[in-house]
């Protein structure tokens, strides 16, 4: 069943970033020339925001996520699994939504989009670094703890944080 939904999730990626290139060409026709240049979607990046920005982020997550339930190896048949780091699971989950939210409000505020819509990301983002520190000392002190996922949940929480912050404290203030 998890190789089913994997294949969904990933063929909705698929499409999802097809869909996104689409509507890049769409936006970025003025700046079509006779030269090939794959990067013409990233360069477009924000002229329809926020849809073209949760386009490239709902295709590389979905990517991502039915990469790992497919491929995600099982114990075999018969051998009892070790259970144990869902809470650093779900914090690796979060930090990672909180990257890519950050991700949101950064193109937003680079294309000089609307400061409300810029807003929203910008404290979903905030929300999500209060779960994430919940998390985190839930994590550290869950039995048995999800090492790998705890660590690599911890480092990518800790570069979103940072990045809130600098982003806090470097941003211009309002005219």
């Amino acid at each position: 069943m998890k190789r089913i939904v994997g294949g969904v999730l990933m063929a909705g990626g698929g499409f999802s970033l097809y869909l996104f290139a689409a509507h890049a060409m769409y936006h970025g026709r003025d700046s079509l020339s006779g030269t090939f240049d794959w990067t013409l979607p990233l360069q477009v990046l924000g002229r329809s925001y926020p849809q073209d920005v949760l386009l490239l982020l709902g295709g590389l997550w979905g990517l991502v996520l039915g990469f790992g339930l497919v491929f995600a190896g099982g114990a075999p048949a018969g051998v009892p699994r070790a259970r144990g780091g869902s809470i650093a699971r779900a914090m690796l989950l979060n930090a990672l939504l909180l990257v890519s939210t950050l991700f949101v409000a950064y193109v937003g505020a680079k294309t000089k989009q609307d400061t409300t819509l810029i807003a929203v990301f910008g404290i979903t983002a905030l929300l999500q670094i209060a779960l994430g520190f919940l998390l985190l000392i839930l994590a550290v002190f869950e039995r048995p703890k999800g090492v790998l996922s705890l660590l690599l949940g911890a480092a990518v929480y800790l570069f979103g944080v940072a990045v809130g912050v600098l982003a806090f404290l470097w941003g211009k203030p309002a005219p």
